[in-house]
């Protein structure tokens, strides 16, 4: 143990790039590690879990500098970063590709697009890959393949001691259940995951824009319909403050346009929209169309930090239910009363292939959510976030009768019963899982799950 020393590349206080691979998405939080570690193989992080144990240094975990509550960084501890393990190998008579667990989406993306194949991950582009799948993983192809987990067949990871284990449904199984929806940072570093791909060329894509004024009619038109039509689409929808006077539905599906335009009818006769556009695209050009991708945003992001990244506090819920009319008035009433313009609610289309598991079957346990509701909310100056980080709390609390538990992946400190929100039936299960394999509780953080307690 005492021979254990830091490897890969090394960033500290004082050097040049310091401040760059400190940075988080959530610029909320300025946080001032003592070493950032990023590690290029599974040995790297090994070495690194080893001498953290032996100096007795706190650490972290970090990909994508994702986490909303920036518990992937720390001040004064070990930052140990994977965004560098990121190889990409396909085996095509297998249908499957072994993945680099630092990958970020949109270069990941990319490369599967060159393969002519992908994986139903998320939308933003600089998300990691490792904390998506450990927490679910949704997005625009959620409905026809299912939650990212639902495509994962094996993780390799280093546990608490720096040895690897590997888990899949025959090796390690209750660690491979834990896995897949139960968070990352819990159980170890995932350095690489295997997935079963999808053969993926055009799409066809959505867009629909209304007015304000429409509101009532657009969203409950949406939610009767979204969670409920031909699988092969994904939908989500914008909901807009009255300032900003807008809601948008996009939506992907893996058929022809002209049948898009006969499943969209429910929404087009809800109320008459401004704007409408169905095409059909290469998938990589939807990709970038929901990720917000600008020309060169991936060449601006390696030596300028992510173009995205900026002071918020998101939160989200799900809905087994359709709204009631109070549950929609409740949304209008706060959108109508933001006090950003910025901020908005973005419901998102489950259903599907995502909900033919059932809530056990792995750790991932809002399988019978109809939509998930992210509640978001940003602003420009730091005199402007209390009020800000009120508003979208207040209105999570508001809606907690029409919508309740919550997402791994936005993490929210405010929530006060976190852990059973986020896991319900699954939590037990998931504590005895992280007992058995990080006892002395070597991973953890503020919403970490917890070792059992010893009598």
């Amino acid at each position: 143990m005492s021979k254990c020393k830091l490897t890969g590349r090394i960033v500290t206080p004082g050097d040049p790039d310091y401040d760059l691979a400190r940075e988080e998405f959530n610029t909320r939080y300025d946080l001032f590690p003592r070493i950032i570690n990023f590690c290029q193989t599974t040995r790297d992080v090994s070495n690194a879990i080893c001498w953290a144990r032996a100096k007795n240094v706190k650490f972290r975990i970090r990909t994508g500098r994702h986490s909303y509550e920036a518990y992937s960084s720390l001040d004064g501890g070990l930052v140990i970063d994977i965004s560098e393990i990121n190889d990409i190998k396909v085996d095509h008579k297998k249908n499957r590709a072994r993945l680099g667990a630092g990958s970020l989406l949109y270069p990941l993306y990319e490369r599967l697009y060159e393969e002519g194949v992908t994986i139903p991950g998320g939308t933003c582009p600089s998300v990691g890959l490792s904390g998506l799948t450990l927490g679910g993983g949704w997005g625009m192809l959620t409905r026809p393949y299912g939650m990212l987990i639902d495509q994962l067949v094996e993780v390799e990871m280093v546990d608490a001691r720096g040895r690897i284990v590997v888990a899949n449904k025959e090796k390690n199984a209750d660690l491979f259940w834990a896995s897949r929806g139960g968070g990352g940072g819990n159980f170890g570093v995932v350095t690489s995951l295997v997935f079963h791909v999808i053969p993926i060329d055009q799409v066809s894509t959505l867009s629909i824009t209304w007015d304000w004024k429409g509101f009532e009619p657009v969203v409950e038109a949406w939610q009767s319909w979204a969670p409920f039509t031909d699988c092969r689409l994904t939908a989500i929808i914008d909901i807009l403050a009255k300032d900003k006077g807008e809601l948008r539905a996009l939506g992907e599906f893996t058929g022809s346009t002209i049948e898009l335009w006969r499943l969209v009818q429910p929404l087009l006769d809800a109320y008459p929209p401004k704007k409408v556009e169905i095409k059909s695209v290469p998938y990589i050009d939807a990709v970038k169309m929901f990720g917000g991708m600008m020309p060169g945003m991936e060449e601006y992001a390696v030596s300028h930090g992510d173009p995205d990244a900026h002071p918020f506090k998101n939160t989200g819920a799900f809905a087994k239910k359709l709204l009631p009319p109070e549950g929609i008035r409740i949304l209008k009433d706060f959108l109508s009363n933001s006090p950003s313009p910025d901020n908005k609610v973005q419901l998102q289309a489950l259903s599907g292939c995502a909900g033919q598991f059932s809530p056990t079957e792995t750790a991932y346990v809002h399988r019978k959510a109809l939509f998930s509701l992210l509640y978001i909310t940003k602003w420009d100056n730091e005199s402007e976030a209390n009020i800000n980080t009120k508003w979208v709390e207040k209105l999570r609390n508001r809606l907690l009768p029409f919508a309740d538990g919550a997402y791994v992946n936005f993490q929210d400190n405010s929530i006060k019963d976190w852990l059973e929100q986020c896991y319900f039936v699954n939590l037990p299960r998931l504590i005895k899982v992280k007992t058995k394999y990080d006892p002395e509780n070597l991973f953890n953080f503020p919403l970490s799950i917890p070792v059992a307690c010893r009598k």
